[in-house]
């Protein structure tokens, strides 16, 4: 114990105030000391959750022999929680730009978000960033990563979903395990978000039938991402014209109509389009498109590495620790040029 409370400032504190680090440290000590071992778990839990765990003992074993992942004794405990998330984060962005505010932490570089046990808190802090002219989008997160820091456990949100979201959502965590460059938000969730996504496709292969992505879900997602490119692109040239305070919030209330009545007009015929509900139903601001930029921006690239790996998960990663050891402008100029559809396979 004196050893987490001594490598946890490090991890959580950062540039943050004295009554932050507390808060963070206190909450995952708090989980850390709920922890029961997923075998005493599965014989104390209902069925449904006890078969859960179940499932998670054997994507623990197809992370690690089939994609090189480095589970160690993550996930190897069962933390039951009766909220719906782990950690309530915040994400804010100025008024007239579509990049997020960063905060930095000792040797995790900066993020684009920031995490919160407390909604309270949580609260307290979107307020004071409000009043100082930031727009502010806050979520649930169903897990979180110590990167390999201390051995994560695993908590009721995350059994929630299909086989299929668990599968995604762990191979995601362990990848933050696996690697993790410090102030590339964009580069470390993408590539978490593109590997759970191909490790979720193979183990469903693997597993036959009971383990697939709801109907249409995929096509979904390429949809929204398709609408929420074009309003990015179009605030972009918004933003740039520097128009004033009047026309910038008429401008920006046009693009986020434009959203929500796409989606209303296409929910009908795709009913996978559901499962964006509640996220048409934030803001859209700045902050929002933000967030969800963060988490799909190069899995393009990602998805083509492996591809031009003949799907060997070894080359691949050869190929991403080759990527995190460039410059952030050569990392991007890179990860540009696999997403290219154009570009030529050496």
């Amino acid at each position: 114990m004196r050893a987490l409370l001594l490598v946890l400032p490090l991890w959580l504190v950062g540039c943050q105030s004295l009554g932050y680090y507390p808060h963070l440290a206190g909450g995952h000590l708090a989980l850390m000391r709920a922890r029961v071992p997923l075998e005493q778990a599965r014989l104390e839990q209902p069925p449904e959750v006890a078969a859960a765990l179940a499932e998670v003992a054997a994507l623990r074993q197809f992370a690690a022999i089939e994609m090189g992942l480095p589970v160690g004794d993550a996930y190897r405990h069962y933390v039951p929680l009766q909220r719906p998330w782990v950690v309530w984060n915040l994400v804010a962005a100025p008024a007239d730009q579509l990049a997020p505010v960063q905060w930095c932490y000792p040797l995790i570089g900066c993020a684009s978000y920031r995490g919160f046990f407390d909604p309270a808190r949580a609260e307290r802090s979107a307020a004071r960033w409000q009043a100082q002219g930031l727009e502010v989008y806050g979520g649930g997160a169903i897990a979180y990563s110590t990167l390999g820091w201390f051995d994560d456990p695993v908590t009721t949100p995350m059994l929630a979903g299909n086989s299929w979201d668990r599968a995604q959502l762990l191979f995601h965590e362990l990848t933050h395990r696996r690697l993790y460059v410090p102030g590339d938000t964009a580069f470390n969730e993408s590539l978490a978000t593109a590997v759970g996504r191909e490790g979720a496709r193979r183990f469903s292969a693997r597993q036959g039938v009971g383990v697939a992505p709801l109907p249409g879900a995929e096509a979904a997602r390429t949809q929204v991402l398709e609408w929420v490119a074009h309003a990015r692109q179009t605030l972009q040239t918004l933003y740039q014209s520097q128009p004033d305070a009047e026309a910038l919030e008429a401008g920006k209330r046009a693009v986020q109509q434009q959203l929500r009545q796409r989606y209303a007009e296409a929910l009908p015929q795709q009913p996978a389009l559901a499962a964006w509900q509640r996220w048409f139903a934030g803001p859209l601001n700045n902050a929002q498109l933000a967030s969800l930029q963060d988490y799909t921006q190069w899995v393009p690239a990602f998805d083509r590495l492996l591809l031009q790996c003949g799907g060997r998960w070894s080359c691949f990663w050869t190929g991403v620790d080759q990527l995190a050891t460039l410059s952030p402008a050569a990392r991007s100029a890179a990860l540009s040029r696999l997403t290219d559809p154009e570009s030529t396979d050496d």
